[in-house]
């Protein structure tokens, strides 16, 4: 199956000064939009979290294209509510914005609960992977996050680009992750030149070629304008230019792992 987890984040504020009517108003007029535009794809509302939805594509029902359908779903979700968002705005209300995440990979699907109270649902770890990529896209400042078996899928189907690798939440292992930019016909080409100067920034980052790295990014965020991604690599460089990464790294960012000191502050 595909699984997409979609959140809004902006949201929390309108509930601090909007009445209990408008905010109950605002989201059904969201989980409607977003229904709608799931159950168009195939796809299956599992639940609502708050402000955050839970879907599965391929189950119940079994559909071939469960990937493919998946991303389509999240892209017009997010054309959705950024519609959605400037009507709000119109009416006094702030601006929201979506962070998705999707992933693809066996899961466990079926009637879960006891006697009394039972639903429809996933578990596993794509479950819990999908809920890491959704909150990882405010870090990125990237929309929408698929995983690297969703990306397998619509590889040359839609426009996709490489963002990092990371780990996995409660494992030790590593994956690659993407951003899903859009469709093939509807991205502008200066977008997608953007894309290939990122990628080749990202591979001057990882031969730890810092100042090739730095000007890719740099040329990216230009083009782009405020390109989150982007940014994110020029800090990783200055930092890396500082306090290189050990010799056995794993492309996962320092966060994560002890960094090596220069040579020069072990004199200090």
């Amino acid at each position: 199956v595909s699984l997409a987890y979609l959140d809004i984040w902006g949201f929390t504020e309108i509930t601090s000064y909007a009445s209990p009517e408008a905010v109950v108003d605002l989201l059904c007029d969201y989980f409607s939009r977003m229904t709608g535009v799931i159950r168009a794809s195939n796809g299956f509302v599992d639940k609502f979290f708050g402000d955050a939805i839970f879907s599965i594509f391929g189950a119940p029902v079994a559909d071939p294209n469960y990937a493919l359908n998946a991303c389509n779903a999240v892209l017009a979700c997010l054309r959705e509510t950024a519609k959605l968002s400037a009507q709000w705005h119109v009416k006094g209300f702030g601006k929201v914005h979506q962070s998705i995440g999707v992933t693809t990979g066996p899961a466990i699907v079926g009637n879960i609960g006891n006697e009394e109270r039972a639903m429809y649902t996933a578990v596993g770890e794509a479950v819990s992977l999908t809920v890491q990529l959704q909150q990882a896209s405010r870090l990125y400042r990237a929309p929408i996050i698929i995983c690297k078996d969703t990306y397998a899928a619509v590889r040359g189907k839609l426009v996709t680009r490489e963002l990092d690798v990371i780990k996995v939440q409660g494992s030790d292992r590593t994956t690659t992750v993407y951003e899903l930019v859009g469709g093939l016909e509807d991205t502008p080409s200066q977008l997608k030149m953007a894309i290939d100067l990122f990628e080749r920034g990202l591979r001057a980052f990882r031969t730890r070629d810092w100042d090739r790295a730095e000007k890719r990014f740099a040329d990216v965020d230009k083009v782009i304008g405020d390109d989150g991604p982007s940014r994110l690599y020029l800090r990783r460089c200055g930092l890396y230019r500082k306090h290189p990464p050990p010799p056995e790294w794993d492309l996962v960012h320092a966060h994560t792992v002890r960094l090596q000191r220069p040579a020069d502050d072990d004199q200090g």
